[in-house]
């Protein structure tokens, strides 16, 4: 057999070398940070009461969910989850930024009683906030604008009261909310959040920032 040589053949082995490198040192990174962003989460979900089960999902350097069974008020049912950005790949990992992605938070959860306010809160400027204002009839909501470039579609109670419940919370973490719903069908509460500089807040405030949002 004849050996590939040649400036082409230099080429491919160069960027073969470069490819591993970059999922080597960009899974070291995604597998540290999904270390930190465990032990940060799981100090807040003490605070919850239960007992935790984590899972990885496709492997730890790509992030894990976390159900929380007999969890204590206002909830149910209650299941968390983290997913990292792709670092393997590094231009993937840049299309990503480029487009606003961020490592996420989600949380997923049922009430022990349907709540009586319904609400959205999302970015001003989303696709999501687009689709929601297109509804029409009984899934229509009034929609008000927040602080931090958020706006927030109500129903179920007044302006100043949903203002009130959620200020303090939005005023706080609304840079990273991403969506916040509260609805009587379940799950009664989908939220999802980045975690750019979010660690520098312990878990433990913003759990307990939106349980008195939502109780």
């Amino acid at each position: 057999m004849t050996p590939v040589t040649g400036p082409g053949a230099q080429v491919m082995w160069g960027l073969l070398v470069l490819l591993l490198i970059g999922w080597l040192v960009g899974s070291w990174l995604n597998r540290r940070r999904s270390k930190e962003i465990a032990v940060w989460l799981q100090a807040g979900l003490t605070q919850l009461g239960g007992q935790t089960n984590w899972r990885w999902v496709r492997g730890m350097s790509s992030g894990a969910q976390i159900a929380v069974q007999g969890v204590g008020r206002p909830f149910r049912r209650l299941e968390l989850g983290y997913f990292l950005l792709t670092r393997e790949l590094p231009l993937l990992w840049g299309i990503e930024l480029l487009r606003g992605k961020r490592d996420l938070l989600m949380l997923r959860g049922d009430l022990r009683e349907p709540p009586a306010l319904e609400a959205e809160i999302v970015p001003a400027h989303s696709d999501l906030h687009r689709k929601l204002v297109a509804q029409t009839g009984a899934a229509a909501l009034q929609w008000h604008d927040g602080p931090a470039g958020l706006v927030f579609g109500i129903r179920g109670e007044s302006a100043e009261a949903a203002i009130q419940r959620f200020g303090p919370f939005l005023e706080r973490y609304g840079p990273h909310i991403r969506r916040l719903s509260l609805r009587r069908r379940q799950p009664h509460l989908v939220f999802f959040m980045d975690l750019t500089d979010l660690k520098a807040q312990p878990a433990t405030t913003l759990l307990a920032a939106l349980r008195r949002a939502i109780d």
